[in-house]
């Protein structure tokens, strides 16, 4: 049996991992927003590679779990168990493409598939998100906590469309529905974001079909740290996903 680790230990380390490889996205973008690839509505960069390359390496170092990253899927560790890393070394690669300042790195640390540890840091906005289960959630530094709202038609929603998603005309009807219930929605390109934005109080719900979890794992586990819920419901945990995430007091 895996021992059980020391989560505020491993958040600190998360923490500066993410901050290095961010550090790494601005110093190199020039060099480093190029596309290598273009899955139809998805682009893949050299940024994306080389991230990944960069905190694959340290979260090996730092506990030898088994990784689930967006580039390469899983990676097996040296240590089989309850526990795994969920890693999206950029998450919202258009918006870096096109210097859209929503763009972070995304590590979250899951058990039994749950995401307990996050880590979601947005290098153009210089803040970085870190949290768990028990220990609560900061922004840079300062606590932070979901929102108290408590129905659709005062607060906002978070979402998007994700590059898997259904666009059926059904599909969009619903979606579309969806949205009426709430004052206002916002899509900024980037799960991890968005999420961040409902742990720290900015956004009330967050709702998304076919996201992965390395898009939404540190995230979810932001949204709980700071007090609020989230559910992931799927297939398996590399295939697309339901996620939904709020402050526990509006419905998504």
């Amino acid at each position: 049996m895996t021992a059980a680790p020391d989560l505020a230990s491993l958040l600190t380390h998360a923490a500066a991992i993410a901050r290095d490889a961010g550090a790494a996205l601005l110093d190199h973008r020039a060099a480093w927003a190029t596309i290598d690839d273009v899955q139809g509505r998805e682009v893949k960069l050299a940024a994306d590679r080389k991230a990944e390359d960069l905190i694959v390496a340290r979260l090996r170092a730092l506990a030898p779990y088994k990784i689930l990253s967006e580039e390469t899927g899983w990676i097996a560790g040296g240590e089989e168990g309850a526990y795994a890393w969920a890693l999206d070394p950029l998450d919202g690669s258009v918006n870096y493409l096109q210097n859209f300042p929503h763009w972070g790195v995304s590590i979250a640390l899951l058990r039994d598939g749950d995401p307990v540890l996050g880590v979601v840091h947005l290098p153009a906005l210089d803040e970085c998100f870190v949290g768990a289960v028990g220990f609560g959630a900061t922004l840079n530094g300062r606590p932070i906590s979901v929102s108290t709202v408590d129905h659709p038609g005062r607060g906002v929603l978070v979402t998007g469309i994700p590059a898997r998603a259904k666009t059926d005309e059904a599909g969009f009807s619903a979606f579309m529905s969806s949205m009426l219930a709430w004052r206002k929605v916002r899509m900024i390109g980037s799960a991890a974001a968005a999420l961040a934005y409902v742990a720290a109080g900015r956004a009330d719900a967050y709702r998304e079909t076919g996201a992965m979890l390395w898009d939404v794992a540190g995230g979810c586990a932001l949204v709980k740290a700071a007090g609020g819920a989230a559910t992931i419901e799927g297939a398996a945990l590399d295939a697309p996903l339901l996620v939904r995430a709020g402050n526990g007091r509006v419905g998504v």
